[in-house]
């Protein structure tokens, strides 16, 4: 037979007796509750609601309700109510026709809700009390000694969890106040629950289900924000694991932290330790631990352009045998937790399985000895992620953006050579110099590389948009020198030649940024903790490089402070700026084209500037140069690498 998820709310709010102020949200209250808990798609519970009942109805439902219960069922109860206590402090709950005079007759006494929990032989119960006083109930949640310990213990397990809106002490809040209202608004603790049930808020550790613990944590924190005035408590009797009350009802959509290990391991440089991370990841794709399963495939996909080839494919493979966009399974079958077979007697079947047909779990034996056993910590059963796959969506418009910007790649170049030829400012042509038309065929050549790069496939994706960021990081120096030409004139009239190179340059710059937006969009580029070998000596370069080359520019004879300072000064940022981005980035083959990129552009520069007038700088270009080869030649070898222990 299936096991049962069944909840009852008894919810009172007019009352007969003047004492008792009229309540507005219990009946709110018990609608929303009831709707979420009956939905296929969160709870999954056969509800009933008694709404306004009196008492000797509500007695006789409980009563009921825990009757002829199976140990694996899951049986949750909530009142909303007035909590009222006697001369003697025990606990009753407020009903239609409740008499404060004549309580134990008239109204519902929490010692025999207390009392028919611990007699039913369900050992999966959770109460839930959104009333004054609530946490009052405790008392009667003690076991006593003598024949009463015998008598339940025949009856099977007491696995029981109480939450409740209140302390002993306190009152439980409806919104800002206690009096009468038109409104019909939830409680504050009822609303909380409500909300994370709703919301798959509750799912705290976002593995796709809620679990006792979660829902508590949330609520507390809720009800605590909202009015300071009202704690909700928690205790627990004898159960063992996790209780879950509920499956995330919306997409995960916020990836859990992965294992510091395997997240270095992602990380390594070397390509055998990414190729066992990827395995460690598949498997985690493919578990119930939603928000771990889309954190593995965030990371996969990421790997998809790693400079592996082998720890690419296999990535590949891992995220094209996952099935996408996955429905969630109808409940009722919510998983249950699997017992610590440390904690079980020798005879006990410890090879028993959780059902994922019908949501039930081995049963787990109490030992009855202890009255306040406490519960065990359980590994959560893991739930298929319900997350979309974008990724292949991702994709295609990045290799989109990616090829329009080689295009433009192109066209910038070709303007940048048309601009050799035509006026460039007064009288002055490009060709006229030979340190101009160096750096211009230089700059023009490297554009070109990038652009054809960026239009193969087999290069699109690392090497071109790294060598396009690399070599076309001066590419807004055109746009700067036409601003600063054409506001100052200092040499001049601006000709045909300046305005076709200002817009190469703000061609170029436009395939920069599509460039940008496509590697972040693809979530393909990473900063990592472990730079590669040798990037110490690329950063190290660019930084001396970069304040070499801004003291030495400013010393040379074609140095105008009012034309010159800002190209000066941009050219000193991405001298320092790139090499120190390709030091700590990866994929390394994306590093590596950045790098190569930049040497490109460092020969322009040392083009313009007669080759002689910026030795620091060209000393740190043969450095960089050095680092570079490094680079490569550790890259290959860590592709073919096996070092010892490589396994995860």
């Amino acid at each position: 037979m299936d096991t049962a998820r069944s909840a009852l709310i008894v919810a009172s709010s007019n009352y007969t007796d003047p004492g008792l102020r009229q309540l507005r949200a219990p009946g709110s209250d018990a609608e929303a509750l009831a709707r979420v808990l009956r939905d296929p798609a969160i709870g999954g519970f056969e509800v009933r609601t008694l709404l306004d009942e009196p008492a000797h109805h509500i007695t006789l439902a409980v009563e009921e309700f825990f009757a002829d219960r199976r140990p694996d069922d899951l049986l949750l109860v909530h009142f909303s109510c007035h909590g009222v206590k006697d001369e003697e402090g025990e606990l009753y709950f407020a009903t239609k026709d409740t008499r404060l005079r004549r309580l134990g007759a008239t109204a519902v006494a929490a010692d025999f809700v207390n009392r028919r929990m611990s007699r039913s032989r369900c050992r999966r119960i959770v109460l839930l009390l959104d009333c004054c006083y609530a946490g009052a109930f405790e008392r009667g949640m003690t076991a006593r000694a003598g024949a009463g310990m015998e008598i339940q213990t025949q009856f099977g397990g007491r696995g029981r969890a109480v939450i409740t809106g209140s302390s002993a002490m306190e009152y439980a809040f409806e919104g800002e106040e206690l009096t009468d209202a038109q409104q019909t608004q939830p409680s504050v603790f009822t609303g909380a629950l409500v909300t994370g049930l709703s919301t798959g808020e509750a799912d705290r550790d976002q593995d796709g289900m809620v679990a006792l613990d979660e829902l508590y944590d949330y609520v507390y924190d809720a009800v605590r924000a909202t009015t300071p005035n009202q704690t909700p408590g928690k205790w627990l009797f004898g159960v063992h694991g996790d209780l879950y009350i509920a499956r995330r009802a919306q997409p995960v959509t916020t990836p859990a932290p992965l294992p510091a290990e395997l997240h270095d391991a992602a990380d390594s440089p070397f390509a055998s330790i990414r190729e066992a991370a990827v395995r460690e990841l598949t498997r985690l794709l493919h578990g119930r631990h939603a928000g771990l399963a889309l954190a593995a495939r965030q990371t996969l996909e990421r790997l998809i352009d790693d400079d592996s080839r082998t720890v690419a494919t296999a990535a590949a493979a891992a995220i094209s045998s996952s099935p996408t966009g996955r429905a969630a399974p109808t409940p009722p079958a919510v998983p249950a937790p699997q017992p610590d077979v440390r904690h079980l007697p020798a005879t006990s079947d410890t090879a028993a399985q959780f059902d994922a047909s019908t949501g039930t779990e081995p049963a787990v034996p109490v030992n009855e000895s202890d009255p306040h056993p406490k519960p065990e910590t359980t590994t959560k059963p893991r739930q298929p992620t319900t997350a979309s796959d974008t990724g292949p969506q991702a994709t295609v418009w990045a290799d989109r953006g990616l090829l329009t910007a080689g295009c433009l790649e192109i066209v910038g170049a070709v303007l940048s050579l048309l601009s050799m030829f035509p006026y460039y400012v007064g009288s002055f042509h490009i060709v006229d110099e030979a340190r101009f038309t160096w750096n211009t065929v230089i700059a023009t050549a490297a554009a070109v590389i990038a652009g054809v790069l960026l239009l193969a496939p087999g290069t699109r994706r690392l090497a071109g948009s790294g060598f396009l960021l690399g070599s076309g990081a001066l590419a807004l120096n055109a746009i700067i020198v036409g601003i600063t030409l054409n506001a100052s004139q200092h040499y001049g009239v601006p000709g045909t030649g300046m305005w076709l190179d200002v817009t190469s340059g703000a061609v170029r710059v436009l395939a920069i940024v599509i460039v940008v937006v496509c590697m972040v969009g693809s979530s393909s580029l990473r900063l990592t903790r472990r730079p590669a070998p040798y990037s110490w000596l690329t950063a190290l370069a660019g930084v001396v490089g970069a304040v070499a080359l801004y003291i030495e520019q400013q010393g040379e004879e074609w140095f105008v402070p009012e034309v010159d300072t800002a190209t000066v000064t941009w050219t000193s940022v991405a001298a320092a700026a790139i090499p120190l981005l390709a030091a700590m980035i990866q994929p390394h083959r994306f590093a590596i084209a950045l790098l190569a990129g930049w040497l490109a552009t460092g020969l322009g520069i040392l083009a313009f500037n007669s080759m002689t007038g910026v030795t620091v700088f060209a000393a740190t270009l043969g450095a960089l140069a050095i680092a570079l080869a490094l680079l490569i030649h550790a890259e290959r070898r860590s592709r073919h690498s096996t070092p010892a222990g490589a396994a995860l």
